[in-house]
């Protein structure tokens, strides 16, 4: 709510006027028109922090039904397990990436 009633005041400042000109009601250049774009933008603020909440319960509630969250993994647990082998016999990265279809990164992380 402040950043966009900080950048209306910026404009403002600078010498302009807002003014919404399908919707005369939403005239900035007076105490009225700013209340109400005020109200406006406190009554998005609550909707924005329900959305976040009501998301953030969906995901709870995920979790506890054991669904994953995030990306598929690019390897399977064995192709890790083989990954990490061949890593600690000595075979570059480059070339195990290459042989598993995935980025040097993804393997390099398997060696930590």
């Amino acid at each position: 709510m402040w950043d966009g009633l900080q950048i209306i005041k910026t404009v403002i400042d600078a010498g302009a006027s807002i003014k919404v000109l399908d919707r005369s009601y939403i005239d900035l250049t007076t105490p009225m028109g700013r209340g109400f774009m005020a109200m406006m933008s406190a009554m998005a603020e609550d909707e924005r922090l329900r959305i976040i909440k009501r998301a953030h319960e969906g995901r709870q509630i995920a979790r506890a039904k054991g669904v994953k969250m995030g990306r598929k993994p690019k390897l399977t647990p064995h192709q890790i397990k083989e990954a990490r082998q061949r890593l600690a016999k000595g075979e570059p990265t480059r070339a195990l990436a290459k042989s598993y279809g995935v980025s040097v990164r993804t393997i390099s992380r398997l060696s930590v």
